[in-house]
């Protein structure tokens, strides 16, 4: 099978933005032996206009990096219909780039697939074009609930969403011995969204018991948050940790007891998925706009909670249950079982194309 993945801008210029999902999709559909070309800003040194990373051919649709979205769009039929796909996935967040990949799925009579990995943001006026954009969709894929809903309030219809959450590697999580570091972990990156005062307000409530707290992420709210820590007179149990390899994370969440979630806003939190894989026991703050307490609903050793002011007396309960290494209940979350079921997505969105039959759900298996 030949697949075209879209996306304007990669991780790989970007840096930490490890949550884009069609950098793994093209990753291990390469693994399953089928040829992508994934069309991107172009973001290596060397003079060649396209370049072959980790089995996937990225092609440079266009040499500026500043290039706008619509004129980006624009080159996509040039340089995508002597590839000859078979389907075409596209970054579903940007129009442009949506209306340039359904035109040139229209000319190559191919069905378009839209990926969604965050929420979509509707201005005042736009509802209209979000539903324009959201018709020319043949298959919706998103990663939550929470962006599922964002996604029919942008006016896509439900028939056309599947529900995929992001994977996780499960062989290093059985292979990866613990390293104690810390017994109460946050892992985010430390922006606006991360809420991270909560989580340490809770910390200030429980002196009067013996912990250690480990925070795993940068961002440009880290400074101020070291010297909260100051202020709350904990700084001598709290460590940061910055920006940890994933290896590490895992080996760090094995010794941890539990992981906690307060971000006001996450597509899909990953990083807490594999904490919770790795034995932790979960908690989550819910917020309208975070899919976190979706990942612990409705496991055993996951708490929910709706007021911060309660988090100190949740990871007192939480803290009463027994430590484990690994919790097999989320290796349904594998590598293995994502691309699998992304395949089935795609095979059954061509047999729809080239019959013109009405979606069959039955045998796609989705999370």
């Amino acid at each position: 099978m030949r697949v075209a993945i879209v996306e304007r801008r990669t991780i790989h210029k970007e840096g930490g933005s490890s949550a884009k999902r069609l950098h793994t999709v093209a990753e291990l559909l390469a693994i399953k032996g089928h040829a992508v070309s994934f069309y991107c800003l172009k973001w290596w040194e060397e003079e060649d206009r396209e370049k072959i990373h980790n089995g996937v051919r990225y092609y440079a649709v266009s040499e500026n990096i500043e290039d706008v979205e619509w004129r980006f769009a624009a080159q996509l039929p040039s340089k995508i219909k002597e590839y000859e796909p078979d389907v075409i996935i596209a970054d579903g967040t940007e129009r442009a780039v949506v209306m340039g990949s359904k035109f040139t799925c229209l000319f190559l009579r191919k069905p378009l697939i839209l990926d969604f990995y965050k929420q979509i943001k509707i201005g005042k006026g736009s509802k209209r074009k979000s539903e324009l954009i959201m018709g020319l969709a043949d298959l919706v894929v998103v990663p939550s609930e929470m962006i599922q809903t964002s996604v029919i309030e942008a006016g896509c219809e439900e028939k056309l969403i599947e529900k995929l959450p992001n994977p996780i590697k499960i062989k290093p999580i059985k292979d990866t011995k613990k390293e104690k570091v810390a017994d109460i972990i946050y892992s985010k990156v430390l922006d606006k969204n991360c809420n991270l005062e909560t989580f340490l307000l809770a910390l200030a409530e429980l002196r009067d018991v013996k912990w250690k707290a480990a925070i795993i992420g940068e961002g440009e709210m880290k400074e101020f948050y070291e010297r909260q820590i100051k202020d709350l007179r904990i700084s001598r149990r709290v460590e940061f940790l910055g920006e940890v390899p994933t290896e590490r994370k895992i080996a760090i969440f094995k010794g941890a007891h539990v992981c906690v979630h307060t971000a006001v806003k996450s597509g899909f939190p990953k990083d807490f998925l594999l904490a919770l894989a790795c034995g932790c026991v979960g908690i989550a703050e819910y917020h309208e706009n975070s899919s976190a307490h979706e990942l612990i609903r409705p496991r055993e050793r996951g708490f929910r909670i709706t007021e911060g002011e309660v988090l100190h007396q949740t990871i007192r309960e939480a803290a009463k249950l027994p430590r484990k290494e690994i919790e097999d209940g989320y290796f349904g979350y594998s590598e293995k079982n994502f691309i699998e079921k992304y395949i089935g997505l795609i095979e059954n969105a061509k047999r729809v194309k080239s019959s013109g039959l009405v979606r069959d759900q039955s045998d796609m298996g989705v999370l």
